[in-house]
């Protein structure tokens, strides 16, 4: 499932336990997540997850988890 490997993505390249995650997450707030770690977030998900996006126009919306997983279903090839 996918938010199954984004939490695994969290997890592993941040340190961030996998109780913490899930939809509603904010990912500054809750995450503790700065602004140079969601961008590299957002890469790895965009090569994770196969997205064709310009992310630089994504970073600004991207608040929560559920965001992320939006930003996965809409621009993912796979679904």
């Amino acid at each position: 499932k996918t938010i199954n490997k984004l939490k695994k993505i969290i997890a592993e390249k941040f340190g961030v336990s996998q109780d913490l995650i899930n939809k509603e997450a904010d990912l500054a707030g809750d995450l503790n997540l700065g602004s140079l770690e969601i961008s590299d977030l957002l890469s790895i998900i965009v090569r994770e997850f196969d997205l064709h996006i310009d992310e630089n126009d994504q970073i600004e919306q991207v608040k929560t988890v559920d965001d992320l997983l939006n930003l996965i279903e809409n621009y993912s090839e796979e679904l």
